[in-house]
């Protein structure tokens, strides 16, 4: 299936099929900008990419979620190309549905997640004394799935600095968390001095099961 939309990404045509999955009237997708039916957590890297593409970029594949006129979500891989129809640029998407969407596309779709989670979290602070609402541990767990999905390694330091809580605080809540079997410590293999702090496989599953579950709400 494919839609057709314009350099605002406002839609301009959609075959029938594309119509279909929607599950919205043609007459009320065209003229509408694809990001109103894109999921929100999605529609910023969809942003960019188109923006790169007019700019001059290649063309690109994106996997994201559609939310269809009955508030399902449907992953699909949009296969996005440039072309020119007389002095208008069109960009044109190549859309195959997906029943699943892959490992590496879920990982960056959760690191988002978590990342939305934790700044919004450390947006109080501009708002409310810190100790009102602190949850240092919540806080450290989102940060060690940030980094663990990044490839980043974190430091008991970086951690506790993290959790926007006092040292001795944040200490004790990491001393909880690995007790509790959901971080551990690790000595840094360069530098013996130093102590590295990663989820455990249990911990991040929970993070995982977690962010999932939150962005189906």
């Amino acid at each position: 299936m494919s839609c057709l939309v314009d350099e605002h990404m406002r839609v301009v045509d959609a075959d029938d099929d594309y119509v279909a999955m929607l599950g919205y009237g043609r007459d009320l997708l065209v003229g509408r900008s694809v990001l109103e039916f894109t999921h929100q957590d999605d529609r910023t890297v969809n942003r960019q990419r188109s923006d790169a593409l007019l700019a001059g970029g290649d063309p690109y594949s994106i996997t994201k979620r559609y939310i269809a006129a009955d508030g399902s979500a449907i992953w699909v891989t949009n296969h996005v190309s440039l072309f020119h129809t007389g002095t208008k640029r069109r960009q044109l998407a190549t859309v195959e549905v997906l029943e699943t969407p892959r490992v590496e596309d879920q990982r960056r779709l959760l690191r988002v997640a978590a990342e939305r989670i934790l700044a919004k979290r450390r947006l109080r602070s501009h708002f409310f004394q810190g100790e009102m609402f602190g949850e240092p541990a919540f806080d450290l767990m989102l940060d060690l799935f940030v980094q663990e999905l990044s490839n980043r390694q974190t430091y008991t330091t970086s951690a506790a600095v993290a959790s926007g809580a006092p040292l001795t605080t944040a200490l004790r809540q990491i001393t909880m968390l690995v007790e509790r079997g959901l971080v551990c410590r690790e000595a840094d293999p360069v530098d013996r001095r130093r102590v590295l702090l990663r989820l455990t496989s249990e911990g991040s599953k929970q993070m995982w099961d977690y962010l999932a579950a939150a962005e189906k709400i």
